[in-house]
């Protein structure tokens, strides 16, 4: 008998969620690449959830044909964190195929079986299935997530060193949200291998006790849909395409036993007498252009010279410049007019940049001022 209890049901709620923000994003106009791997992933893990919403529903005691039916697709996990994190950050890998093969071989595992006769799947799975398959699978499947998740880790790592070194507006497309991805996706693989060797060590477990574990798969596919969505528009800034479009330019004279301290230092002296750090589309790039060398060059001399990456230097001059305005009694110009006139492009960086390195608000400061000329 067919009966939808409060086991099938919290499930049900789960996944059919997980569905709904997975089309959603598969409509986004932006990051359409990345948008489909993370939609692909909730799917994965919805349809992973599905034979234990059907099966506490009693499907498979009523049909019990419905065995080895392809609802696993675990392998595709870790590809999928993989590369939607790269094409958050960077361009997608043309050649993606070959990541997915090992999911190919899953499917085959279980598609394989399901049209045979119940006697023979019954066989099947005392002989091959359980001892030996689906714990291979299911191994295999918790090392490709932390195989890959490391790997996208290390991307976020280094996309977050190339805004610091790159770009002055970094806090405006914060990447914050693929290290809170890549933390969930962790944590909840610690929690399916806690079960998996939970079950290795007590076989008598049944699917009865794994309902916990899939109520957590139910709050990722929720968390994912929900955090993805809210993040679907963002577009990061591409090193490539900046790359790309900032070609290098050759120096006459080599590097070889330059003072790389006193070229940073001069290049700084330029900087200040230029302002340069009042154009808020400035870049290590277009900076670069500007100083007559190239960006390898100008990051050595800027972190020799000043011990500082490019984002500090030039965001450290423009609080620096509110600064004095603000402590000039004639100053009249409201906050964020003195915040764009510096060279900051929103107010979330300039508001970010000024408790850097000012220590407190722009507010704070401002009354700070204020008190100090009635003084």
């Amino acid at each position: 008998m067919i009966s939808f209890g409060s086991m099938s049901i919290t499930l049900l709620l789960g996944a059919v969620q997980g569905l709904v923000l997975a089309a959603l994003l598969l409509g986004a106009r932006h990051n359409r690449s990345a948008n489909r791997y993370l939609a692909l992933l909730i799917v994965a893990v919805a349809v992973l959830i599905t034979p234990y919403i059907i099966g506490y529903a009693g499907f498979y005691d009523k049909w019990p044909s419905l065995s080895f039916a392809p609802f696993s697709y675990t392998l595709a996990f870790g590809p999928l964190i993989y590369f939607y994190t790269v094409s958050l950050v960077d361009t997608t890998p043309e050649r993606t195929w070959p990541h997915f093969a090992p999911v190919a071989v899953q499917f085959l595992a279980d598609a394989l079986v399901f049209p045979l006769p119940l006697s023979t799947k019954n066989w099947w799975d005392g002989f091959a299935n359980a001892p030996i398959i689906a714990p291979a699978l299911e191994y295999a499947s918790l090392v490709s997530i932390a195989a890959y998740g490391f790997v996208a880790f290390q991307r976020y790592r280094d996309y977050r060193r190339w805004l610091d070194d790159n770009r002055t507006d970094g806090v405006d497309f914060d990447p914050s949200w693929i290290r809170n991805f890549l933390f969930a996706l962790a944590g909840v693989a610690s929690i399916w291998f806690g079960f998996t060797i939970a079950n290795w060590l007590n076989p008598a477990r049944n699917y009865f006790d794994q309902f916990w574990l899939y109520v957590v798969f139910s709050a990722l596919v929720i968390y994912l849909g929900v955090a993805g969505w809210r993040h679907s528009e963002t577009t990061f800034p591409k090193p490539s395409a900046a790359a790309a479009a900032s070609p290098q330019i050759a120096l006459v004279s080599s590097d070889a036993g330059r003072n790389w301290v006193e070229q940073g230092r001069q290049w700084l002296d330029e900087i200040d007498k230029a302002e340069f750090w009042r154009d808020p589309d400035l870049t290590l790039a277009s900076l670069a252009r500007r100083l007559g060398t190239n960006t390898a060059y100008l990051s050595r001399g800027l972190n020799e010279g000043a011990g500082e990456n490019f984002n500090a230097i030039i965001n450290r001059r423009r609080v620096a410049a509110v600064q004095q305005w603000l402590a000039l009694p004639t100053e009249t110009r409201d906050m964020l007019t003195l915040a764009f006139d510096a060279g900051f492009r929103s107010k979330p960086s300039f508001n970010r940049a000024f408790a850097d390195f000012a220590g407190m608000s722009p507010t704070a400061w401002r009354l700070k001022s204020q008190k100090l000329l009635a003084a």
